[in-house]
């Protein structure tokens, strides 16, 4: 179901990842590097777990600690808690381990590639006068990709305690951008989280359907929606809007 975006429009919220980058394979890779990084220094863990039972631990983790869920950062940690702890290392090496794993496995999974229609759109919403926000349920963070200069703001799942599709994300980010919630025009690749979240919060959803793929037949109802391929039909159909 479509419909056109409607005036006025004075925010637009985006979501990050497969949105603004493809995340494809960075995530794959990050845990390799992790991987690697605690056969190199923590041997004992990977003599007694292989890299698929590494990763195990983090649905384990998502299975036994939901008030986590939200918390990406927390839930990886914890994960590598679980490793180390399993390995038979102390407490204290256990901390530490968890720690510099865990930096390790972020700055890798900060290796990413922008679509080449991100920054040029950012830049013509910001030259028009249009607030942006940034809205994530993971753990990218905008100011070490050195992007931070486009939006006005940026919320992650553990800024708020809840994560999108939660009515708690769009009601920050209104807060945020100071408007109310039918001028915000909220980006996102998520059928789910973005789409439906957005639109059950008020804001006019965009669907950035990349791929051209049809709605998932397992997510709920495809609310009323504006589909788009990429962001500079995002920028055609707000031009007359905001210019």
């Amino acid at each position: 179901m479509s419909l056109q975006l409607a005036a006025p429009v004075t925010a637009v919220t985006f979501d990050l990842d497969y949105t603004l980058w493809d995340l494809a394979g960075v995530i794959e890779h990050a845990e390799e590097v992790a991987y690697a990084y605690l056969d190199a220094n923590y041997p004992a863990v990977t003599a007694a777990l292989s890299p698929e039972a590494v990763l195990a631990l983090r649905s384990e983790v998502v299975a036994d600690r939901p008030e986590i869920a939200h918390d990406v950062s927390a839930m990886r940690r914890e994960a590598f808690r679980r490793a180390g702890t399993r390995a038979g290392y102390s407490a204290a090496e256990v901390e530490t381990l968890v720690e510099d794993t865990f930096h390790v496995f972020v700055d890798a999974r900060h290796d990413i590639v922008l679509f080449d229609d991100a920054v040029p759109v950012l830049e013509w919403l910001r030259a028009r006068g249009v607030r942006l926000g940034a809205l994530t349920n993971g753990n990218a963070d905008i100011r070490r990709l050195r992007m931070d200069g486009y939006f006005d703001f940026a919320l992650a799942a553990v800024d708020v305690g809840a994560a999108k599709p939660s009515h708690l994300v769009f009601e920050a980010a209104r807060g945020h951008a100071g408007v109310s919630m039918g001028e915000i025009v909220h980006v996102g690749d998520d059928p789910h989280s973005d789409v439906i979240g957005a639109a059950a919060a008020g804001m006019q959803p965009v669907w950035l359907n990349r791929d051209g793929g049809a709605w998932p037949a397992e997510a709920p109802a495809q609310p009323p929606c504006v589909e788009m391929d990429s962001l500079w039909a995002l920028r055609d159909a707000l031009a007359p809007l905001i210019e």
